[in-house]
């Protein structure tokens, strides 16, 4: 069995080193718009066409992991119940970021279809434009402004989460409303978890705990409120834990507490 995996080239080099320690070829590419043919998407759907030809069909899968609604499901049957069951049935409300939407869709529609009053949100990271689409219901961020567009698709320090249109998976969560998130937040929260908790995260889990944070300041006292630890920081050593990055990024820790969430 062999597996391809195609990638932005903007990622931590550690995720390129894990996955191909663990026997998977890597191929990584610029990071473009989805309707570019190099965009990695579509490399990877590609790939597994010209397998298909070349030695039949069926000898090659695209796992499609932003459309093919085996993503949703999987939260849906597993990581909502999971929740559920470990919090007995006492959650007031979810958030998490969304990449390809799968996790943030799959737990919330498990949670509302146990409990209606059960409230979920999103927080979005600086580029994506799903904050508006919640919120607005316009897929558009400031960031796509003519003439604010920066060499990458997100300009955010933070992977994997932050996109710029609707996935299938992200059309089926229950989304009461959303957040805005920025990299100085989500590095501030990683620095706080590691001095506080111990526990060392990378960009998606540090941005998820951002959005906790304001959403625990909008509900109030007295609330459960469940994210997700996605992701550790032994995936971001080389940017976002990485101390001469974040200083050329202006971007290094300097608080010790949470008053570096907007708002507080």
């Amino acid at each position: 069995m062999r597996c391809f995996v195609c990638m932005p080239d903007d990622a931590a080099v550690e995720k390129v080193r894990m996955i191909e320690a663990l026997g998977a070829s890597v191929q990584r590419v610029r990071p473009v718009s989805i309707v570019n043919a190099q965009h990695f998407v579509n490399v990877a759907k590609r790939m597994a066409e010209e397998v298909n030809r070349a030695e039949g069909e069926g000898s090659a899968i695209f796992c499609d992991q932003f459309e093919n609604l085996a993503n949703f499901r999987a939260h849906f049957e597993g990581t909502g119940p999971e929740i559920w069951r470990q919090m007995n049935g006492k959650v007031d409300a979810f958030i998490a970021a969304a990449g390809t939407g799968g996790t943030v869709a799959g737990v919330s529609s498990y949670l509302k279809a146990q409990n209606p009053k059960i409230q979920a949100y999103i927080i979005d990271p600086p580029g994506s434009s799903l904050y508006n689409y919640v919120e607005r219901g316009c897929l558009y961020t400031p960031e796509e402004a003519e003439g604010r567009r920066m060499r990458n698709p997100f300009d955010t320090i933070t992977e994997g989460i932050g996109i710029n249109r609707q996935t299938r998976n992200f059309k089926q969560g229950k989304l009461d409303g959303a957040f805005r998130g920025t990299d100085r937040e989500a590095v501030e929260m990683a620095k706080f978890l590691m001095g506080h908790d111990g526990l060392f995260v990378g960009s998606s889990s540090a941005m998820n705990c951002v959005g906790a944070v304001k959403l625990a300041k909008k509900l109030g006292k007295g609330q459960v409120i469940v994210t997700i630890l996605c992701d550790g920081g032994h995936r971001h050593l080389s940017k976002f834990h990485c101390h001469k990055y974040l200083k050329e990024q202006n971007l290094l820790p300097q608080t010790t507490d949470l008053a570096f969430i907007h708002g507080l």
